[in-house]
């Protein structure tokens, strides 16, 4: 395994769903409210989220796609690719919607999502965790509600594994159990004709 990857076992991923599930469940109870659909962020959202689905009795998911793309034509692009925001009416004045990320590096991905979710419902509370996130990666304090993560990761700050120590920061990338390393390292599921065929 390269030296930047750290496999994570399936017992460290259920500690780290159970810690971000304590949190969440116990601002869930101090603000009495209930969230009304969890929203993956497609693809590395949708394992965490049918964990913390289950563990806090969320029985509704709406799932959002963004992805990286690499286009033949040089362009990198993040996209939105599947948005079932259309798909749903909710009458409540502030419906509440639970964002789950496995990782969290820029945050554009959480960012496209929180638009799509505010453009439709402009008064809806916003939840969001990840598992990791990067190290001095922005926050969503200004239009989330509650955010939280189970850690950081050292990531694009390329910091010592001393230096990581000194800020509580994993010094390896996670790989979690159901990635694959050779995806995670060569990208083709970024290629658009993975994407669009």
């Amino acid at each position: 395994m390269p030296n930047n990857y750290k496999a994570m076992s399936h017992e460290e991923f259920v500690q780290h769903i159970d810690k971000i599930c304590c949190r969440l469940s116990k601002y869930i109870s101090d603000n009495q409210i209930k969230v009304d659909y969890i929203c993956p962020i497609l693809r590395s959202g949708a394992i965490p989220a049918v964990y913390i689905a289950n563990k806090l009795n969320i029985v509704k998911f709406l799932p959002i796609q963004v992805k990286h793309i690499a286009y033949k034509n040089g362009d990198n692009k993040i996209e939105l690719l599947f948005n079932p925001m259309n798909s749903i009416d909710i009458n409540k004045e502030e419906p509440v919607f639970l964002i789950v990320d496995a990782l969290q590096s820029t945050g554009t991905s959480v960012e496209i999502c929180i638009n799509e979710i505010k453009n439709k419902y402009k008064d809806a509370k916003i939840l969001f965790v990840c598992l990791a996130k990067e190290y001095k990666c922005r926050d969503f304090k200004e239009i989330a509600a509650y955010e939280n993560f189970a850690f950081y990761y050292n990531g694009n700050n390329k910091f010592s594994k001393e230096k990581c120590e000194e800020l509580n920061v994993e010094y390896y990338h996670p790989l979690f159990p159901w990635e694959n390393l050779e995806i995670e390292i060569e990208h083709p599921d970024d290629l658009e004709d993975n994407i669009f065929f």
